[in-house]
Parts: structure tokens; sequence; C-alpha cells
């Protein structure tokens, strides 16, 4: 009985920091649904762009594309991933969508977008907890 008892104290404590260690996610994009493929022939310029997610609540509907994707290395930041971003947004109190294009950037290394503003400079876009696997997923496509 004893024996039985540390085999299932041994494996259950295993278990227990197996489940505590940090995964990294192999993290990809859903296909893209058939409301939001209609939508984005109508309202994003070109050709090429790739679904990365979407989002759907009472107050919000917003979806993010990608496309031309290019591998660059920065002095300061290393090994980044150069992006066209698409964005297609609905607030609740407005009828009509609006499509941005806007340059941006995965920072490899630290596992974090750049926005590039109107003048060329780079910032970083405020993280959300899906961020780091977004952006290592990004750096694997060129």
């Amino acid at each position: 009985m004893f024996a039985c008892r540390s085999i299932v104290l041994c494996c259950l404590g295993g278990l227990v920091a197996l489940t505590s260690c940090p995964v990294r996610a192999n993290w990809h994009p859903e296909p893209e649904p058939l409301a939001w493929s209609r939508l984005r022939t109508r309202h994003l310029p070109g050709e090429g762009w790739t679904f990365v997610d979407a989002i759907a609540n009472p107050k919000l509907q917003a979806a993010e594309y990608l496309r031309s994707p290019r591998v660059s290395m920065t002095q300061t930041d290393g090994v980044v991933v150069e992006i066209e971003a698409g964005l297609l947004l609905r607030r609740a109190d407005q009828s009509e969508w609006s499509a941005r294009v806007i340059p941006m950037r995965a920072v490899c290394n630290a596992g974090r977008m750049d926005r590039q503003d109107s003048i060329g400079n780079w910032n970083a876009y405020p993280d959300r907890p899906d961020t780091p696997v977004k952006v290592a997923w990004m750096c694997s496509l060129p």
C-alpha cells in the first residue's frame, strides 16, 4: 500500500511540475471565416492577405490580417519580420466598416510587436497575452 501511494504522489508531483512549466505554444491562425473573407475582399486593398485573428463582442468587431513578411536584421533588435498589417474594424455605434493598413514588425528575440509611425520610427505596440506566440509564428513565416 505504501509503495502504491508513493508512486501516485510521485506521479502527481511530476504532473504538477509539468503543468507549471512555461510551454511555448505552436500557434497558428484558424482558417479565415467566410464572413471575414467577404469583408476583407471589399475593404482591404490588394491581394495576399493572411487571416490572423478576429474578435466580436457587443462593443466591437475586428479582424487582423498580414501580408508581405520580410526578414531583416537590426543592430538594436536583432531579427525582425516586417509586415503590412491589415485591420478591419467596426464599433457598435458605427454602421460602416473601417480598414487600415499599418506597417508593423515582429521583433523575434523580444517576442513583441512594433508599429511604424508616420516619420518612420518604430514604437512598441501594446501587448496582449497571446502576443509572444503570434510573434513566434510570424518569425517562422519567411
